[in-house]
């Protein structure tokens, strides 16, 4: 669901960053890995830290779940994980950040199966046509 050469940009920036992490830092960030067992392949993963510049509040930046295992609980665990890690945070709100092209919609419902309402639209923030939206619910 990447578009154009996106996937491979942000692979890039995710190794990239999650290197720059040295490993005793405590780092609030975190990445969830779902499968369906410990010896299994990586069927999806999420991304989310706290907003660094708001008061209780979760961000979820990234959440994605391979095609040939959608609809199979995968984003829903995910989705249920980072909700508990922010309320265990004590945060009070928990935003997701996405793009508005269709292709988007099942994850669109999956949020609003979760609580979610869309709190605000950000005009050609991605490309011309392709505006950001903000998920938002209330723990």
């Amino acid at each position: 669901m990447f578009l154009g050469d996106e996937l491979s940009s942000f692979l890039q920036e995710m190794k990239e960053h999650l290197e720059a992490i040295p490993s005793e830092s405590s780092s609030s960030a975190t990445l969830l890995v779902a499968a369906s067992d410990e010896n299994a392949p990586a069927m999806g993963a999420a991304y989310y830290s706290p907003e660094i510049m708001a008061q209780g509040v979760m961000n979820l930046l990234f959440i994605g779940v391979d095609p040939s295992a959608r609809r199979q609980g995968f984003g829903a665990a995910l989705l249920s994980e980072f909700e508990d890690a922010a309320a265990a945070s004590k945060s009070r709100l928990a935003i997701i950040e996405t793009a508005s092209d269709e292709m988007f919609s099942p994850a669109w419902a999956l949020y609003r199966s979760h609580g979610y309402d869309e709190e605000a639209r950000v005009r050609d923030f991605f490309d011309e046509g392709l505006d950001k939206l903000v998920f938002r619910k209330r723990l």
